[in-house]
């Protein structure tokens, strides 16, 4: 399975967000201006699956970081942090090119931390691709 297919799969579902603000995916900079709150995605594939199924699984998990203003209660970025866990249930399947992607944990979002001048949230997505 390609990685450019597994993100398109999540990042269509995360694109269903209701008002979903800008995302950033992992080969875009975001700009010194851009609008807070904002989502950053990364995949991190964790198996190649080459010795499975011939090469047919993949493995690993997907990183949404909201990234808001620092000053502000947390209370919008855990809601938004709460929205994407809850588009990413466990056991979820997605059709993936010619494959299936399967949420293989339940997606909760992770602490929150402060970076500079904004406040980050991650929420992670793991799954495996067959």
């Amino acid at each position: 399975m390609k990685q450019n297919d597994i993100t398109q799969t999540l990042g269509q579902r995360l694109q269903t967000l209701p008002s979903p603000p800008t995302i950033y995916w992992g080969n875009q900079n975001v700009p010194e201006s851009a609008a807070r709150p904002y989502l950053q995605f990364e995949l991190n594939p964790a198996q190649d699956g080459s010795g499975i199924s011939g090469g047919k699984v993949q493995s690993g998990f997907a990183q949404v970081m909201v990234v808001s203003a620092i000053g502000e209660f947390e209370t919008a970025a855990n809601t938004l942090a709460q929205s994407i866990a809850d588009l990413f249930p466990f056991e979820l399947s997605l059709t993936c090119d010619d494959g299936k992607l399967t949420i293989t944990k339940h997606t909760i979002p992770m602490r929150g931390f402060r970076d500079g001048s904004d406040w980050l949230k991650a929420v992670q997505i793991d799954f495996v691709v067959v």
